[in-house]
């Protein structure tokens, strides 16, 4: 392998694929580094799958404007290059008079950020769009949607090799060295990698591979959820969604294309990268979901788990961090730390931020 390269990128989760391909367009001699056999391991194949729309974050936050955006070039991505997806909406329940000046909020921040189509729904209503919603107002977004994620990726990935995109899986980055431009060491090699530019996507270990250069302002903890499916429900006509929380967006409907349907995920921390799921939380989830659906019979079983990186909590909102680390000294050494939900959403918003950041 050649060991000199323009831009070398650290990840290849969805938004280091959605980087590679974007750059790709305007740069040659681009490397993709990835320490686990595929692309997607971890945080892009462990998710609820949402084309969200943008409007849970603070008006023009990066959450909030990158999301609004990439909600659109998503949809026109996928189109495109013919990516399987749902453009199926959401209801956003509540389940009494108590909490109608919040949904009300909510639905008055959405058009602040620019959204429309987003309409309040009685009960009624509510039942017109989804049947078995189990609520007393909703508010219905229709910008809302699912998507194919692996799909996504292995598109992203081809269309990036096909412009010359080189990329080296199992290898895990262990040294970074700066002089004039960046040497990077990978455990299973002593070859140094020389690149004029690093971007850093490596997900739940970004702040790790921040640290191999000197840069120790970022930690990073680590969140999960768990997701239960359904064996008796199956079709759900849209997404259904509980108020946020502060720390999440709750546990909600989740659709498959195929028409099976999951709840999830929870959120709590945890200290080790652990995909493993047990039974602890169900009753959690029967009542969670009973009040989002009318179904006497849930059939709940394990289905999967996925684990969140976000920087730790100050108090204040924890925005996306993306930014060239000029200002510490390291010119061209472009950072994207806690990159959470809506990262999926975000992925292609994202990668057009990045391409501004280079010098």
């Amino acid at each position: 392998m050649n060991n000199k390269f323009k831009i070398c990128i650290i990840g290849a989760g969805v938004v280091g694929l959605a980087i590679a391909e974007r750059l790709s367009r305007f740069y040659k001699n681009i490397l993709v580094l990835e320490k686990e056999k595929k692309f997607g391991q971890h945080v892009s194949s462990r998710n609820s799958e949402v084309i969200h729309s943008g409007f849970y974050y603070p008006l023009n936050s990066l959450k909030s404007k990158l999301c609004i955006k990439g909600n659109q070039m998503m949809y026109s991505f996928a189109d495109k290059y013919y990516i399987n997806y749902k453009k199926c909406g959401k209801l956003i329940v509540i389940k009494s008079k108590s909490d109608e000046k919040k949904l009300l909020n909510l639905r008055e921040h959405a058009l602040e950020c620019g959204l429309n189509n987003l309409t309040i729904l009685d009960r009624e209503q509510s039942k017109i769009v989804e049947p078995r919603v189990n609520c007393y107002k909703s508010l219905h977004v229709e910008s809302t949607g699912i998507i194919d994620s692996h799909s996504l990726m292995a598109k992203l990935e081809y269309l990036s090799i096909s412009r010359g995109v080189s990329f080296a899986y199992n290898a895990k980055v262990s040294k970074i060295h700066k002089k004039n431009n960046y040497q990077i060491l990978t455990a299973d090699s002593t070859q140094c990698i020389d690149s004029d530019i690093i971007i850093n996507t490596s997900g739940l270990w970004s702040d790790e591979i921040s640290k191999l250069i000197g840069l120790n302002s970022y930690q990073l903890e680590f969140y999960k959820g768990d997701y239960y499916k359904s064996r008796s429900l199956k079709n759900l006509n849209c997404l259904i969604y509980p108020l946020p929380s502060a720390s999440s967006l709750g546990i909600h409907s989740v659709l498959s294309l195929n028409g099976d349907v999951s709840f999830g995920p929870n959120i709590y921390k945890v200290d080790t990268i652990d995909y493993s799921i047990d039974d602890r939380y169900k009753k959690q989830y029967i009542q969670e979901i009973k009040n989002l659906v009318d179904c006497d019979d849930l059939e709940l079983y394990e289905d999967f788990s996925g684990i969140r990186p976000k920087i730790k909590f100050d108090g204040s909102f924890n925005d996306f961090v993306i930014k060239n680390e000029a200002d510490k000294g390291f010119n061209n050494f472009i950072n994207l730390i806690g990159i959470d939900s809506p990262g999926l959403t975000s992925s292609l918003a994202i990668a057009e931020h990045v391409e501004s950041l280079i010098n």
